[in-house]
């Protein structure tokens, strides 16, 4: 099939096909976006066996991806989030198995960022999943990447040296910090101001960072399978166009919901955030308004609300994550276990205010 070569303003831009994404994919120009984007779903069907199934769905978006391979620019990324599919207690990380599928494409790899969930589905055979992937790779060598766009504060912002010739300078970056590949933004779920109807969106927060590492103002962001239009949302709310496609039709009507910042003829909107915008900016009050996933009587407007960033959440990862370990280091070793600070919500006390271990022996003393 021979495809358009690229026009300024080609028909998909600024726009969310409804329907299948190769529908979509197949109206788009050549090296016509700098950033494809997406969490492709995964609920493999019923119709083969379990291997097939799998084999199926690779095959499927093997052909997906070349086509956007084909769209995408010669300086732009894919960043491909996705996690792992189970089957009677086994595991097969989604990531080994597309990792191949960009490289016979020639694309390169940059990075596997690890995303990171304080909570999920409770294992009783194996260890919990707390994790998924987003594998970014580059269409070549020479590529976006604007890392000032996304620096995030130092842990020691005022740090200089003490000899040598820099000596009273800097030892860090002013303007901040790489982020890495560990990312802990937070789950878009109950109680969160995103949160629309679909179960799985990409928090808001996620998609700015990629896109504004990868994309350049003005520039253009696709997501094949839009979901509920976070992608879209965080492209224009950043001065970059997107466009995409969504099979559901639920979901493509919240997407532009979500894009238009104003109630449907009942005085509803899509969530909370959209709400909340819409009443800052036009004096409204609140009450007169609800969102999709509305549980109280009157929309809050978050005057009181907590809203914290990535950095917060990380540091309260890792607190966790070495409480959990110092707990389990001291009941092996006999000793009391701790007292976690955010038991019920309730304790005070940091989580590493408790004793670390005594160090063991490596060998046996001769003495």
């Amino acid at each position: 099939m021979k495809h358009k070569t690229l026009t300024p303003g080609f028909d998909m831009l600024d726009r969310i096909h409804l329907g299948d994404c190769m529908e979509a994919l197949r109206m788009m120009p050549d090296a016509s976006v700098d950033l494809v984007v997406s969490s492709p779903p995964y609920n493999i069907g019923k119709e083969y066996e379990t291997k097939r199934e799998l084999e199926h769905y690779l095959g499927e978006q093997r052909q997906v991806l070349k086509e956007c391979y084909r769209v995408l620019k010669p300086t732009g990324s894919i960043f491909w989030q996705v996690g792992s599919f189970a089957d009677k207690g086994t595991l097969v990380p989604l990531d080994v198995k597309f990792f191949p599928i960009f490289e016979d494409l020639g694309m390169l790899p940059r990075n596997r960022i690890v995303w990171v969930r304080q909570h999920g589905l409770h294992a009783t055979k194996k260890f919990s999943a707390r994790h998924e992937t987003i594998l970014w790779f580059t269409k070549g060598d020479q590529y976006v990447f604007d890392l000032d766009a996304i620096r995030v504060p130092q842990k020691w912002q005022n740090k200089k040296a003490h000899r040598g010739e820099n000596k009273g300078e800097l030892t860090c970056n002013p303007d901040g910090k790489n982020p890495g590949d560990v990312w802990v933004f937070q789950n878009v779920k109950h109680n969160h101001e995103e949160q629309t109807i679909h179960p799985a969106q990409f928090p808001e927060g996620l998609i700015a960072r990629i896109l504004l590492a990868t994309v350049p103002v003005g520039g253009v962001a696709f997501d094949p399978y839009m979901g509920t239009g976070t992608v879209a949302v965080v492209a224009k709310d950043h001065g970059r166009h997107y466009c995409g496609a969504e099979l559901e039709p639920r979901y493509h009507s919240v997407a532009l919901r979500r894009l238009s910042g104003s109630p449907d003829e009942n005085g509803v909107f899509p969530n909370l955030k959209t709400l909340r915008a819409y009443v800052e900016r036009t004096g409204l009050p609140i009450e007169r308004f609800r969102f999709d996933v509305q549980i109280g009587k009157v929309a809050s407007d978050g005057t009181k609300a907590k809203i914290y960033p990535e950095e917060y959440h990380a540091e309260q990862l890792v607190e966790r994550l070495q409480y959990e370990a110092d707990a389990f280091e001291a009941k092996i070793g006999g000793r009391e276990v701790p007292v976690a600070k955010d038991l019920n919500g309730k304790a005070t006390k940091p989580l590493r205010e408790v004793q670390p271990p005594k160090p063991l022996p490596l060998f046996d003393d001769p003495s």
